[in-house]
């Protein structure tokens, strides 16, 4: 009497467990997280350059000179406002999201520098010359931009590198010499800088 064949038994498809789901989720951020910030806005730095330029212009009139501190801050508050929104419109032109690793990665590098030159301002307005100050901004904007620069375009990089070269060259200029700096550096480089990448990295 021959054997009944055996027939393989049929097995359901074996789920993927949660652990699998995570390590699936680490290795997406990952590749993210690896991937160059594209998004900063050439028009926005354009916008940057232009404020900068309006405020040496404003303090640039005898009665509002003595608030050169107040226009400036006032610019900053105004030129990072319009580089979040040209920020936020590349990035929705281009199908991201500010939410995304790379782009936290690049504010979070960012973001000390800044908040070192506002604490660094409010304490030392007043007991320091001009110049001094106007060193200290460039020069920390400069380190933020240069680390920043490392996980997006080379051109964030050298234009770090060309505020920190000018905010230590500021240090030993005579008195006087502010205006022109501030004007060549928040003016003159953040419009080379967006010029550059509307031109080479889509606006």
């Amino acid at each position: 009497m021959s054997a009944t064949p055996k027939h393989p038994q049929r097995h359901d498809p074996t789920p993927i467990d949660s652990g699998a789901v995570e390590n699936l989720r680490y290795i997406r951020s990952t590749i993210e997280a690896a991937h160059t910030f594209s998004s900063v806005p050439g028009y926005g730095c354009i916008a940057m350059g232009i404020t900068a330029l309006v405020a040496v212009g404003l303090e640039s009139v005898p009665r509002l000179a003595p608030y050169w501190l107040e226009i400036w801050l006032g610019a900053a508050i105004v030129a990072c406002t319009a580089a979040l929104c040209f920020m936020e419109q590349k990035a929705r032109a281009q199908g991201l999201s500010l939410r995304r690793a790379v782009a936290r990665r690049f504010f979070m590098t960012l973001a000390p520098a800044f908040l070192s030159g506002a604490i660094l301002t409010g304490a030392l307005s007043g007991l320091v010359d001009r110049e001094l100050m106007t060193g200290m901004w460039l020069l920390l904007y400069g380190t933020g931009l240069s680390a920043c620069g490392l996980f997006s375009i080379p051109a964030v990089f050298t234009a770090g590198i060309a505020f920190m070269g000018l905010g230590a060259a500021t240090l030993w200029l005579p008195a006087g010499s502010a205006q022109i700096v501030l004007a060549l550096g928040f003016g003159g480089i953040h419009i080379v800088l967006g010029a550059t990448i509307a031109r080479h990295h889509g606006g």
